[in-house]
């Protein structure tokens, strides 16, 4: 029973050793194995697993000692009674309920909740091995500067720094982090503050959040440039606040009626997020001398300040003439810090006094340990570091796009800001965004529709710059119609098809990921042995695996999962065409087509 609620994974994170531990105790808290059942030997386990002996042995061990397990003298391992009589076992977690008076009495109590449709959209599992990742705010994790940040956490755990970052009361800010903001990252911009002008928040949309239940509200209206990007729209117009939408032009955001009406002002001057606009230095005068004069407040997002590529970038409004009355919001590059996306804001002491208040009655204050450490990082100039080297790659990466984009593309507006980690692409009339974006990834290129779908946007951030020309050269052909998203058959099918030498020769070893009719992201892949690994993520983020078994029958690839296509065998012709596979049946119908990937 046990053996079969197992299926490893050797490519995951985790060891063997610990899968096996997780899936045996997810079994014996759902009662799939129940109280007293006697366990499978660790050689026979080990034999039906296809691992090593003392790898069951010490899984086992450490379920023994953390008590789902017990030994018996000379019978072997047992699950604990004492885990049911604890009542942690749930015998009808196989049997999800279904009552149609039960979801009607949720829905009556639960307000609507309004949610972006892009915010609902996943990208695919494992979309940095797609070969063509132009994804937008991701980051290729080989920049990630993990030495420099095991150098800071062997530190802070010292007891000197343990007394006093586990000592930091339940709404304060830690003072090193806050003093290396004020001597170290905001004079660069030219803003000087004292540290009673900081906050610190737990990213992007925790500062947006507390600034809209302080400053806006039912009677007050809010200028916003659309598109607008992530979720800052939407936070805002949940505090029940009149969104006006902002124009804008090649210079940056319009002085117009919207404006001219608004009581708060948000905007991206360094470089909008998504259309890659960044507000000239003369437009953000004027923005400012309008401001005042209607005695609006401007809330400035200094994002990806730290990423110029030619020359230098223009000053924040916050130290301009005219910038008191700006509030100043900047978060820490992801690659940088992507488990804390630690944010701050710069206000004068009164407005400041009153967002921690309000971030006290949140009960989310950022955790002590993560600013400690990054006070840190920060004070040994790994931040320094860091950005300076990330700048290179990305300017790297910046300059490909460019000219890609100038050979492949050269009749469409492209507009790529100095700054930044994504360009705005605008498609042409008959094009239409969301299908282009399916037709796209199935030809292994990822990349985000904006607006209405009347332009993609293209982020570099996370693709090698060897492979940009290659990946727009992709989506030129989409564009021009030179490749054909209709269904194609055997017979005139682009591409190799492979016979049963290279069957032989190129399937072993190799990984495909695709998506199938349902929307969930795959990975497949074939082991030298004959077995197959299978992993899925449908819309909910609920992962599903599966094994089974593949061989070959002449020119025919087979396949035959556990589970999944019902256990049934299936025989398939096989075409590649560039880093796609595509499988035909026996009629010579196509059934599916995925991206080859890179390891």
């Amino acid at each position: 029973m046990s053996e079969a609620l197992i299926v490893l994974d050797p490519a995951a994170d985790k060891s063997l050793q610990q899968q096996i531990r997780e899936r045996l105790i997810q079994g014996i808290l759902s009662g799939s194995i129940p109280a007293g059942h006697k366990m499978p030997s660790s050689r026979r386990m080990a034999e039906q697993l296809g691992v090593a002996r003392n790898t069951v042995v010490l899984a086992y061990q450490q379920l023994v000692d953390d008590g789902f397990l017990v030994t018996r003298e000379r019978s072997g391992f047992y699950v604990s009674e004492t885990v049911s009589q604890q009542g942690v076992i749930s015998h009808n977690a196989g049997e999800p309920q279904r009552d149609e008076d039960d979801r009607q009495f949720w829905r009556a109590h639960c307000n609507p909740v309004s949610v972006s449709r892009r915010a609902l959209q996943n990208r695919p599992a494992n979309w940095l091995q797609y070969p063509y990742p132009f994804v937008s705010n991701e980051y290729d994790p080989r920049l990630y500067p993990s030495a420099e940040w095991r150098e800071c956490t062997r530190d802070i755990f010292t007891a000197r720094e343990v007394a006093q970052w586990a000592t930091l009361g339940n709404n304060e800010d830690d003072r090193h982090l806050v003093e290396q903001i004020c001597t170290r990252l905001l004079p660069r911009r030219g803003i000087y503050v004292d540290p009673g002008q900081i906050l610190l928040t737990s990213g992007m949309e925790q500062a947006c959040y507390l600034l809209g239940e302080l400053l806006l509200g039912s009677q007050r209206k809010l200028a916003l440039v659309q598109p607008a990007g992530g979720e800052t729209g939407e936070i805002f117009r949940r505090t029940g606040a009149q969104i006006l939408p902002l124009s804008q032009d090649a210079d940056g955001p319009l002085l117009d009626d919207a404006f001219q009406a608004a009581h708060s002002i948000y905007l991206q001057p360094n470089v909008h997020n998504p259309t890659a606009v960044t507000t000239s230095l003369e437009r953000r005068r004027q923005l400012l001398r309008q401001a005042r004069e209607q005695q609006a407040v401007v809330i400035e997002n200094d994002c990806d300040h730290d990423f110029c590529y030619h020359g230098n970038p223009l000053p924040p409004l916050k130290s301009m003439d005219g910038g008191s009355s700006v509030i100043y919001l900047y978060q820490f590059p992801k690659i940088i810090d992507p488990g804390m996306q630690l944010a701050f804001v710069v206000a004068p002491k009164p407005v400041i006094q009153r967002l921690r208040a309000l971030r006290y009655t949140l009960r989310e204050r950022v955790p002590a340990l993560n600013q400690r450490l990054l006070a840190k990082f920060v004070a040994a100039g790994h931040l320094d570091a860091a950005l300076f080297k990330l700048t290179q790659q990305l300017k790297e990466r910046w300059t490909a796009l460019g000219e890609a984009l100038m050979y492949h593309l050269p009749k469409l507006k492209v507009r790529r800001a100095s700054c930044g980690t994504a360009c705005w692409l605008e498609l042409p009339p008959h094009v239409d965004g969301a299908q282009l974006q399916t037709s796209a990834e199935q030809n292994g290129l990822l990349l985000e529709t904006v607006g209405d779908g009347s332009a993609v946007r293209l982020g570099f951030s996370a693709i090698d710059a060897d492979k940009i020309e290659g990946g727009v050269r992709v989506l030129a052909q989409l564009i021009n119609g030179e490749l054909q998203a209709e269904e194609e058959s055997l017979d005139v099918a682009s591409g190799r098809r492979l016979s049963a030498e290279d069957l032989q020769r190129e399937m072993p070893g190799a990984i495909f990921l695709g998506t199938n009719t349902l929307g969930e992201s795959y990975r497949i892949e074939l082991k030298p042995d004959g077995t197959m690994l299978g992993y899925s993520r449908n819309d909910v983020e609920m992962d599903e695996t599966d094994t089974g078994r593949w061989w070959l029958d002449g020119d025919q690839w087979v396949r035959q999962w556990r589970t999944w296509s019902y256990g049934r065998k299936a025989s398939f012709y096989v075409v590649t065409d560039g880093h796609r596979i595509k499988w035909f049946n026996e009629t010579g119908k196509l059934i599916d087509a995925a991206i080859i990937a890179n390891e």
